[in-house]
């Protein structure tokens, strides 16, 4: 278990790659999904919202459960890999689909896959760093994972560009680079820290955690119901007159952003702080709000995608990282269940509301709603990160979580 290749522990360095092509496979289809919704389903943000929102919900409800299931038996990496090998395989179904309700439901079980994975495969990420390159390690897997999210997009947008309304061949083209990152995983080994497993429910399992855990995951429930979905904000580029065929070159920017700078800000959380680091993630995505809503050219709008994939970069790895902090070994899995879960459940409210807002009222009613939510949260978030001591009974800052 002590192998490196590159620096970093061979679990991560696998789990990276993995994370690569499979985000590759995902995100060549959902940066199409808009195009898809619009041209062939015949549907708009309202539907867009609500199944992204629902899909979200789904997997983050079976992270919960996939976490302490985990912790339970201490036997991750069955469920890694039954979780990927589910989303892929149901990714050249959607050449059959001709209707929202069919989106959903390959949505959905897409999304349980996701999260059925998610949870033990951030348990073994945690389990197989030391503690001081936690940041490092998990930014490393979001610089992986998103660098996929940059090809898929691009591949997709040179397919549509040559073969408009081709999105038979961008499916099938997705489930070929997934086989590739099932393949990956057999290089993966298990990881159990601890024999003392977990064996409560999911309930005795939560009031296990710290009341500061706890208040940090009601504030990223409340920050989560200000993260508008991205398939959403990218019908944006409709109200500037673009054609269909751009929408994944403008999530290309996004994902490039959020990419370049994943790997810096897990490491910058090891020196200046998670908290930190986490609240100036969300004054950058109030800001990329901002741009966005004003936006009336092509440029405009690309800035506001930069900006907006600064605010994933800063917080995505680095909660995970904290909320590893703040948990023990023996729950490590069910807390970031909890954390995907409390994410997820906040982001099911901004996809629905978010979506209805848009389409029912204007762009700006669903970033001015979305933006007075962060702030709240922002305010709960600085509140939890001072609300007294942490399981080891030291007082932590703002600044950092040791």
């Amino acid at each position: 278990m002590n192998k490196r290749i590159l620096g970093l522990p061979k679990n991560i360095f696998f789990l990276g790659l993995t994370s690569l092509f499979n985000d590759f496979s995902s995100e060549m289809i959902f940066s199409v999904f808009p195009a898809f919704f619009v041209s062939v389903l015949r549907a708009g943000a309202e539907s867009l919202g609500l199944v992204d929102g629902i899909a979200e919900a789904a997997s983050n409800f079976f992270k919960i459960y996939s976490g302490g299931l985990s912790d339970r038996f201490q036997n991750r990496k069955p469920l890694v890999v039954a979780g990927y090998s589910l989303s892929v395989m149901v990714r050249p179904v959607y050449i059959l689909v001709s209707t929202v309700g069919g989106a959903l439901c390959l949505r959905f079980i897409d999304r349980v896959g996701k999260g059925f994975r998610d949870s033990p495969r951030d348990a073994i990420i945690s389990l197989s760093t030391p503690r001081k390159e936690l940041g490092r390690s998990f930014g490393y897997h979001r610089a992986m994972d998103t660098t996929g999210a940059i090809l898929g997009p691009l591949v997709a947008y040179a397919l549509l560009s040559h073969l408009p309304l081709r999105f038979d061949i961008v499916f099938m083209t997705a489930f070929v680079v997934g086989i590739i990152a099932l393949a990956t995983l057999f290089f993966v080994s298990d990881v159990a820290k601890s024999r003392a497993a977990a064996r409560a429910g999911l309930v005795a399992s939560f009031k296990e955690l710290s009341p500061q855990f706890k208040l940090f995951l009601l504030s990223v429930f409340v920050l989560s119901m200000g993260s508008l979905p991205i398939a959403v904000m990218l019908l944006k580029t409709q109200s500037i007159g673009l054609v269909i065929a751009d929408i994944p070159l403008f999530y290309t920017v996004y994902n490039f952003s959020y990419a370049g700078l994943s790997f810096s800000a897990g490491k910058m959380s090891d020196r200046i702080g998670a908290r930190t680091t986490i609240f100036a993630g969300y004054l950058f995505l109030v800001l990329s709000y901002a741009v966005l809503d004003f936006a009336q050219s092509p440029w405009t709008l690309l800035l506001g995608f930069f900006l907006l994939g600064l605010f994933p970069a800063l917080t995505d790895g680095v909660q995970r990282s904290l909320a590893a902090q703040l948990t023990r070994k023996r729950l490590r899995g069910g807390g970031l269940g909890w954390l995907n879960a409390a994410a997820g459940f906040g982001v099911l409210i901004a996809g629905t509301g978010g979506g209805y807002l848009w389409q029912t009222y204007n762009p700006a009613a669903a970033f001015t709603a979305a933006s007075v939510t962060i702030i709240a949260g922002l305010i709960l978030f600085a509140v939890s990160a001072r609300s007294g001591r942490d399981r080891d009974g030291k007082h932590r800052s703002f600044g950092k979580a040791r």
